[in-house]
């Protein structure tokens, strides 16, 4: 990186300031952020109505900006008009990206919340046709066999539990079991 000529601190006007920006001297854009900086930041939150974090960060874009491409200028009166127009375009443009970006969550969100409303109908819907479905299977069993299918399946005791509580043989019970399963897998035909 050259190194920077020194220059008094009363010769640093606008006229330099531009001229050495051109040059990337980190000096020039020291020197702009301490005298305008303040100014930028109690105009932005004046005229948006936004906290000081949002006004940064407008200040912070402006002299990117200013890094990027200065003005001409001779006079301080005239880089500080520069920069408080070039702020606030930069306050305009984020606070209509925040406004659109908002839009579009509102939008996710209430999509989001049809579609939900859709699927917990589609849902309700469908249990109320299983439910249907299994009552009906359901009843083609004998009450012995819709005893078993409760304790194993909705109350999950293993077959040699069910084998003691019947009184029976446990490959009984799971062979019972088994061709119960089978048959209401198959449509609950008897």
């Amino acid at each position: 990186m050259p190194r920077e000529r020194e220059v008094p601190r009363a010769g640093r006007d606008a006229a330099w300031i531009t001229r050495e920006l051109r040059t990337g001297s980190r000096d020039a854009l020291a020197e702009a952020y301490d005298r305008f900086a303040e100014a930028i930041v109690r105009d932005v939150r004046r005229r948006t109505g936004r906290d000081e974090a949002f006004a940064l960060d407008c200040l912070q874009e402006t002299m990117v900006r200013l890094a990027a491409n200065p003005p001409s200028c001779s006079a301080d009166e005239e880089l500080g008009a520069w920069l408080r127009v070039v702020a606030i375009r930069v306050a305009r443009s984020s606070l209509v990206a925040e406004s659109r970006r908002v839009r579009r969550e509102r939008a996710h969100a209430a999509e989001r919340r049809r579609s939900s409303a859709a699927d917990v109908a589609a849902g309700v819907r469908h249990a109320g046709e299983a439910e249907a479905e299994l009552q009906r299977v359901l009843s083609r069993l004998d009450d012995d066999e819709r005893e078993l299918l409760r304790l194993r399946v909705v109350h999950g005791w293993s077959i040699p539990a069910i084998a003691r509580w019947i009184a029976s043989e446990p490959r009984r019970v799971e062979s019972r079991v088994r061709r119960m399963l089978a048959r209401l897998r198959e449509g609950g035909r008897p």
